[in-house]
């Protein structure tokens, strides 16, 4: 029993660490290529599959890509209903290493081949050292080698177990068998965290008819549903973007193998003619990579019109409260073809934007260094806001003709939106800056110019009136400067304190005047007045 154990250990070794090996291989020897096509290649449906299934089977691993799929959410790059495409995609191009392992792994005579590829990649990547790409393809030949020798000593082990396997009468198993080689192909790929690991164990246990067609092909399901495991370890207190890749990722591979289960003797007859229609080898490993093919494919059909309301679902998971601040409330596409509702609901998302800024800034007065950072994520998420009402701003003023006064009504709120990012750039300003050391004899300045500023802050944010803090906010600042200026002349500050003194004092003028100046474009807006639109509409 050892001498079969052994062996099957041995090349489910040599496979995955092949696999290793091919996959660090070809990223290396693509460079920045493969990084390139995922951020350029993915604006549409169409393209974002066809880019995840080509870079899978490029460097012959999914949760690489998947990955790196997750990476160009959280940057930004790609939006989730590309990224999702991309992880469909690639749940296709996994299907490569079947047909590698089918029609080349289980042919070849891994004695003569396998071995030199092994030799001559290892010595001329080390070679290679100094020129990374060259280098990378001679480890991705070696990774080959590795590959088709595991593929090889995994056939001999399962050659001497199938004696074994047919005493177990496996065709006469009764309805259990299907759902127990599902289970099966699902632990072996949690279990190596590899599908193409599963995979190369079902064919190559197939390729002596010890396994019946319909229970590998049932073990191929389960090692699709088992892949889904490797992108939710990676989601566990990972970002709110890469739980719901991962979700998405078990959506997929759910519907495909509900639909390959349902379809399973069409599917498999299906792929005998794949077979003879391409002039390939049909023999059972052949016919579960052709079925591994397509019922993928299969999956892309049926996710294909629940794609739109995956997204949707998707998009409202694992929400952050700073997730929740950039998406609009009041902002929708169905009211740009009526004026007055489209400017009212600017109105409200602007003065939403106005009210979170002023927040945010107030909090940064008194906030201390070390909230930096959760303070940016809020920046970075009122960024957003602002890039959203940007883009609705635009759509509304390229796909209708305006009224007069809706045209008044943009111009304020456009300028409301300015303000608003001049108090976020202002506060982030005024929080890098160091306290200011001047001394306890300019304290009482400093405490007018902060309590001016603080109030300036809370006049914007009253809804009910606008009252005018400029003159205050200003005489607050002479006042402030002046004694500045008059401590340094006296040799009571220094100057880096005073230099500092009077930048932070400058900002907290432009902060108070922002506030101010937001709150003054959205008086005519914010409180209702827009209906007078519709008056306007009807003339």
């Amino acid at each position: 029993m050892i001498g079969i154990i052994a062996p099957l250990l041995g090349g489910l070794g040599l496979f995955l660490l092949g696999m290793a090996l091919m996959t660090d291989g070809l990223k290396t020897a693509a460079g920045d290529a493969l990084r390139s096509i995922l951020g350029t290649w993915t604006r549409t449906r169409a393209r974002g599959l066809v880019a995840g299934a080509f870079i899978t089977a490029a460097v012959q691993s999914s949760s690489a890509v998947t990955v790196a799929t997750i990476g160009f959410v959280n940057a930004g790059l790609l939006t989730l209903a590309q990224a999702i495409w991309v992880v469909f995609g690639a749940n296709v191009g996994t299907t490569m290493t079947g047909w590698l392992v089918s029609q080349v792994g289980l042919k070849l005579d891994w004695g003569a081949l396998a071995l030199p590829l092994i030799g001559i990649g290892m010595i001329a990547g080390l070679a290679l050292k100094a020129r990374p790409r060259l280098g990378g393809a001679a480890q991705a030949a070696a990774g080959f080698g590795l590959f088709f020798l595991g593929v090889g000593l995994l056939q001999e082990a399962f050659s001497g177990l199938a004696p074994q396997i047919a005493g177990l009468n496996l065709e006469d198993a009764g309805i259990f068998a299907i759902p127990l080689f599902i289970l099966v192909g699902a632990l072996l790929t949690t279990l190596t965290q590899s599908s193409s690991a599963a995979m190369a164990i079902t064919l190559t246990a197939s390729a002596g008819g010890a396994v019946p067609l319909p229970l590998a092909a049932a073990a191929v399901i389960g090692a699709n549903i088992g892949t889904t495991s490797t992108a939710l370890f990676a989601a566990i207190g990972a970002t709110p973007a890469a739980q719901r890749v991962a979700v998405a990722h078990v959506a997929f591979n759910a519907v495909t193998a509900i639909g390959a289960l349902a379809l399973l003797p069409l599917l498999l007859w299906a792929s005998e003619g794949v077979l003879d229609g391409a002039h390939l080898v049909d023999d059972t490993p052949g016919r579960l990579a052709a079925f591994h093919t397509l019922f993928n494919i299969l999956g892309i059909l049926l996710i294909l019109p629940l794609a739109p309301r995956l997204t949707r679902w998707l998009a409202g998971l694992f929400l952050t409260p700073d997730e929740a601040v950039s998406r609009p409330e009041f902002l929708d596409s169905n009211l740009l073809q009526t004026p007055a509702l489209a400017v009212r609901s600017l109105a409200l998302e602007c003065w939403r934007l106005h009210v979170l800024a002023l927040e945010l800034a107030g909090e940064r007065l008194g906030a201390a260094p070390g909230a930096r950072v959760r303070l940016s994520h809020r920046h970075e998420a009122l960024l957003e806001l602002t890039s959203a009402i940007r883009a609705f701003l635009d759509e509304f003023m390229t796909g209708t003709s305006l009224p007069a006064e809706a045209g008044k009504a943009i111009s304020d709120l456009v300028r409301a939106v300015h303000h608003a990012e001049e108090v976020l750039a202002v506060s982030a300003a005024l929080h890098a800056l160091p306290a200011s050391r001047t001394g306890p004899a300019l304290k009482p300045f400093w405490d007018r110019m902060s309590a001016q500023v603080r109030d300036s802050l809370a006049a914007a944010a009253d809804r009910e009136a606008f009252t005018d803090t400029d003159p205050d906010a200003e005489a607050a600042f002479q006042a402030l400067k002046t004694a500045l200026l008059e401590a340094l002349a006296e040799g009571s500050a220094a100057l880096a304190p005073v230099d500092n003194g009077l930048a932070r004092a400058q900002l907290m003028r432009r902060l108070a005047k922002a506030a101010r100046d937001g709150r003054e474009r959205l008086a005519r807006w914010h409180d209702g007045e827009a209906p007078s639109l519709a008056e306007e509409e009807a003339q």
